[in-house]
């Protein structure tokens, strides 16, 4: 009995023996994993402290460890959203680019369309502007026609408009003078009260000059101040341009017209006070192109026969028949002046070389007294003290014959002739050709009415075309 108690004790001892040993070779090897972990964890701490991150490596506080892996979960969830965005994103580039590039699919982008929507005409210019200014050219209207009013084969008369809004006038076109007046506000002449006057007033255009103006005339000296304003005529507008309104319009010439003023298209060097005709200012302000302008007259004597002038071009066809010009140079730059090379009356030459003027301010024609007298005898008819010659209406008259630039220009006899009332009321005739002291000869209505003419300032020549119609 004694012996099996001793036995059993030894067994008990053993086993408490190994179980001790066991225990101690588990503690030794959770100590080297815990001492493999804490040497990690330091080597990361470190990492993040080198890139200046101020969370420690592992927060002490549970509380505190919750919340900083909630911040990272929900920062990570972000994320994964944003990329997964991209992702759609790009996927759909990459939808479109296919369909794009795929000859059996085509990519549909909508465009925006604006319900009640109105175009304006502002729409439309601005329109033609950014057009104008993207491909460098111009919609503006470059050339204009405005038609001749004929009174009695005495005058021809056109419409022009000054101000903003337009005040409309009749105005007398005269290349023998270079100013444009129209009557003022402030004139008492009798001839005044019978035209339209220009109202300074009621043009928000207006700019006010004041300078003196005068200019001088057969019948007297018309007196004036200058003015500044938007000037359109042949629906060509000029802006800034300086013109004259009287103050005083003597003698009765000015009575008995039909116009209201007098629109001046010779050169800037016969302009009083210098101011730059209206033709020269289209041209400077390119509002016609080429830089000329022509005129066709027509016969009869009825307004609907008038003819017309032509800015920017010489398209007169509908007059000459053609374009084609026989151009001769000018000679001198003031009024409209140019070498006439001979005149002959039937087969008779009555004068050589000589200067000669188109001028559309008047009705007739005039020739130095020399070559007058010559014309006169041929004619037959019966000169008087006033510079005029006299004849019967069914006198047989010979063809007048012009040479310019080496081309003859033929006005018939009976074109030589115009009808008139004596105060005693009888009918005469008179010739056409009127006595000047010298030259220049000038040639008026009476030859402009069969020969259109064009006048060139960018090439300084006067061109003239024979009529194709019946004056």
């Amino acid at each position: 009995m004694r012996c099996r108690i001793i036995v059993l004790c030894a067994l008990i001892c053993l086993f408490v023996i190994l179980t001790e040993a066991r225990q101690k070779k588990v503690n030794r090897a959770a100590s080297r994993s815990l001492a493999a972990r804490n040497g990690n964890k330091n080597q990361r701490s470190n990492v993040r402290q080198r890139n200046g991150n101020k969370l420690s490596a592992r927060s002490k506080n549970p509380k505190k460890r919750r919340l900083n892996a909630g911040k990272k979960n929900k920062k990570s969830r972000n994320l994964a959203k944003k990329n997964k965005r991209k992702s759609n994103s790009d996927n759909q580039k990459a939808k479109v680019k296919s369909s794009s590039t795929s000859s059996s699919s085509l990519a549909t982008l909508p465009l925006d369309f604006q319900q009640n929507f109105v175009r304006t005409t502002d729409n439309l210019r601005s329109e033609k502007a950014f057009l104008a200014r993207r491909y460098g050219f111009s919609f503006a209207k470059t050339s204009g026609s405005a038609r001749l009013k004929n009174t009695a084969n005495m005058e021809y008369t056109c419409k022009l408009n000054i101000g903003t809004p337009k005040q409309k006038f009749t105005m007398l076109p005269d290349t023998g003078s270079s100013n444009l007046w129209v009557t003022g506000p402030n004139c008492k002449s009798k001839a005044c009260r019978k035209h339209k006057r220009y109202r300074p007033k009621k043009s928000s255009t207006y700019i006010k000059d004041g300078e003196e103006f005068d200019i001088a005339y057969d019948t007297g000296a018309l007196a004036g101040f200058l003015a500044i304003d938007t000037v359109s005529m042949a629906g060509l507008a000029v802006t800034n341009q300086t013109f004259a309104m009287s103050t005083k319009e003597p003698g009765s010439t000015f009575t008995t017209a039909n116009f209201d003023g007098i629109l001046g298209m010779g050169y800037t060097s016969i302009s009083v006070d210098g101011v730059t005709p209206l033709v020269q200012n289209m041209c400077a302000q390119d509002v016609i192109s080429p830089c000329r302008f022509a005129i066709c007259m027509k016969g009869g004597g009825s307004s609907a026969r008038g003819g017309a002038i032509f800015f920017g071009n010489s398209s007169t066809s509908a007059f000459s028949g053609s374009n084609s010009y026989t151009y001769t140079p000018v000679t001198q730059k003031g009024y409209w002046q140019f070498t006439l090379q001979a005149v002959y009356v039937g087969s008779t030459k009555v004068s050589g070389s000589v200067q000669a003027i188109v001028d559309s301010g008047t009705s007739l024609m005039t020739a130095p007294t020399a070559i007058y007298k010559k014309i006169n005898k041929i004619l037959g008819c019966k000169e008087t003290s006033s510079g005029e010659c006299w004849m019967k209406c069914s006198t047989d008259v010979p063809d007048v014959t012009i040479v310019i630039g080496n081309t003859e220009f033929v006005l018939k006899g009976k074109k030589m002739m115009m009808k008139v009332k004596t105060y005693k009321g009888k009918t005469v005739c008179i010739s056409v050709v009127t006595e000047a002291p010298d030259e220049p000869m000038i040639l008026g209505d009476a030859f402009i009415r069969h020969f259109c003419t064009v006048f060139d300032l960018a090439n300084n020549r006067i061109g003239f075309a024979a009529t194709t119609y019946k004056t």
